[in-house]
């Protein structure tokens, strides 16, 4: 007997794999998990004593998209998304800025990190938030300046040791291909 027709004739057994298989697939839709959720950078901001802060009111709003209403020269809160990339053909190192979050992906390494736009008081403003954050989130903070065009970026851990940079990004408008890898 087909599993089909076993559930055909048991109807509460269907009812029952059913319910089964949609928790499974809705509990990679929560926070953290890089599903529908928010993650958890709001537990980053606090572990560094950070408050969270707008992107577009940083010295790196022009080249983040920062969208204005129209009628003031005040930005709307948040940034549209920017795709950054370390080359042009073959980018190891991708960035994608959206509201106040930022992405960073180095295909290479593998490393991953996600985080907030924040700020403490008497420095500099930077992303505050989780290196691989979705199977074993580690707190770093991701320092962005502007650099001609781009941005200089060096991630750190949470005891300031370099984990990424610093290296340059800019931006791209079409995603580039496949990461060259030494």
């Amino acid at each position: 007997m087909s599993t089909i027709e076993w559930l055909s004739q048991r109807p509460r057994a269907a009812l029952g794999w059913l319910a089964t298989l949609l928790a499974a697939v809705l509990a990679g839709c929560g926070p953290g998990v890089g599903g529908t959720g928010t993650g958890d950078t709001a537990s980053a901001l606090a572990y560094f004593g950070a408050n969270p802060a707008s992107l577009c009111s940083s010295e790196l709003a022009a080249l983040a998209a920062c969208r204005y209403d129209g009628t003031t020269a005040t930005a709307v809160p948040g940034a549209a998304p920017v795709l950054l990339v370390d080359a042009a053909a073959g980018a190891r190192v991708r960035v994608r800025l959206y509201e106040d979050s930022a992405e960073l992906v180095e295909a290479c390494a593998p490393l991953e990190f996600r985080g907030q736009w924040g700020v403490i008081a008497g420095q500099a403003g930077r992303f505050y938030g989780h290196t691989d954050p979705d199977v074993a989130p580690a707190p770093a903070l991701l320092e962005a300046q502007p650099s001609g065009t781009g941005l200089r970026l060096t991630l750190r851990d949470a005891e300031g040791r370099v984990l990424l940079g610093p290296v340059i990004v800019t931006a791209t408008a079409a995603p580039p291909g496949t990461p060259v890898c030494p």
